[in-house]
């Protein structure tokens, strides 16, 4: 639809000028001649998808992720974390006796799904070098590493991560000891050595779970995650004051990373594979999804957007703006993320740059919502003038679209659900464009 808009030049204080018959009018520019119009449209076509990557980087990441989720739209979701550990202490008194040892972990305060039903974790040790393969520099949500099939530890435990600071599992007694004589006996004097002989542990859920909680992770911070090695000295005095503990840190950087993977049989999304497929909205019940940490995002596409040059001999857009709601089902029991990120992408949707506005600032995918923020007016509003102008502008036919993700994309696990320009039927809440055209 167009509605043509009759401008009432003294109403809007408008300064008007038409000595110049070649003015030129920039995006947002307020001087406009009265023989001008502005249309509105919000009925310009838009093709919607669901894309994916091949892969994201998860080396260093920002926390630990474990847990796993069963979801009919997305498929099943298992996270699993990686880690080597060190110290910078490896001079224990040589009296010193093995008590026990324990993998301590931190809540982070993230999570996501049901933390009413008792988690399982158990911990296994890592027997490849902590290396990514030859081609990478990087470990990815694909990334993985051989570890022993016997654990070295397990705990059940209901999870608090907003009222307890940490969980403790305890490990093998025999394995402990066997990394403590070794730093006592100086066999083991260094981060090196400590490498050498162990390389780290890989943490994994019970699958039949359907929560994923985040740890924190830090290589200086008192209240991350650590291998603890407790022990006694043996001075002949009983009290409690001789009892010690020594913390194996995690190491960051290329030594954590979190495998994230998901099982898309029998869902819409069952026949996304690779970093160029293109899954239209059409194809998944007029609904597009995104998904952090596995790599699925939305894909928006302005197919009719060029030919708006054809209007008049001249024109420019004034502004545009995306607006986007939520499918109400999709978060009807989880809080929406108060922005989404915005990327322009190529036909084969490999990444050109973010998307920024007329004065080069990154614009984000903003949440719009009412006192209740599960009420189906709900929605995300974008500023995409810039991205407008670039392709009304151009020389050439830019086959650009935009891409939608979640801002912290590879250490969380969010979902949501998106409609397309077509669905619902006959309401007000479908993807749209609104454009604000200027013919002179």
């Amino acid at each position: 639809m167009k509605h043509y808009l009759l401008i009432i030049l003294i109403g809007f204080g408008i300064v008007i000028s038409c000595n110049n018959e070649n003015t030129i009018y920039e995006v947002g520019q307020d001087f406009i001649d009265s023989n001008t119009l502005i249309f509105e449209v919000d009925t310009l076509s838009l093709k919607i998808s669901t894309i994916i990557s091949d892969s994201l980087v998860t080396s260093g990441t920002a926390r630990i992720l474990i847990g796993a989720l069963q979801d009919n739209d997305f498929g099943n979701l298992t996270a699993q974390s990686y880690f080597s550990v060190y110290s910078s202490v490896f001079n224990l008194d040589k009296n010193a006796i093995f008590d026990s040892i324990s993998l301590v972990m931190h809540y982070d305060r993230y999570y996501y799904g049901d933390t009413t039903l008792v988690q399982t974790y158990k911990v296994y040790e890592i027997i490849e070098v902590f290396e990514p393969n030859d081609e990478d520099t990087y470990f990815y949500n694909t990334s993985s590493l051989a570890y022993n099939t016997e654990p070295i530890g397990k705990q059940s435990f209901t999870p608090y991560p907003n009222k307890r600071d940490s969980i403790n599992i305890p490990l093998n007694y025999g394995f402990g000891k066997n990394i403590f004589d070794k730093i006592v006996d100086d066999e083991i004097t260094d981060s090196n050595d400590l490498t050498k002989e162990f390389r780290g542990i890989t943490i994994k859920s019970d699958p039949n779970t359907n929560t994923i909680l985040g740890f924190n992770y830090s290589t200086y911070n008192d209240q991350s995650t650590s291998i603890r090695l407790y022990y006694t000295l043996n001075d002949g005095d009983n009290s409690e004051n001789n009892k010690y503990y020594l913390d194996l840190k995690l190491e960051g950087g290329n030594k954590i990373f979190n495998n994230i993977t998901s099982d898309k049989t029998n869902t819409f999304l069952s026949s996304l594979a690779d970093s160029e497929d293109i899954l239209s909205s059409t194809e998944t019940n007029n609904k597009t999804y995104i998904q952090s940490g596995t790599g699925i995002s939305m894909r928006v596409d302005m197919p009719t957007l060029s030919t708006l040059n054809a209007l008049e001999n001249n024109g420019t857009a004034l502004g545009a703006l995306l607006k986007i709601y939520p499918d109400y089902s999709s978060y009807d029991d989880v809080n929406l993320i108060d922005s989404l990120a915005v990327y322009i992408i190529d036909n084969k949707n490999r990444t050109i740059k973010q998307l920024t506005s007329l004065s080069g600032s990154a614009v984000y995918a903003k949440l719009n919502s009412e006192e209740n923020e599960f009420d189906s007016s709900t929605n995300y509003t974008v500023d995409v003038s810039a991205f407008v102008e670039e392709i009304l502008t151009s020389s050439y036919t830019l086959n650009y679209a935009l891409r939608f993700e979640f801002p912290s994309n590879t250490s969380t696990i969010n979902r949501i659900l998106i409609n397309d320009n077509k669905s619902p039927e006959n309401s007000n809440y479908k993807m749209k464009l609104l454009l604000t055209y200027l013919t002179y």
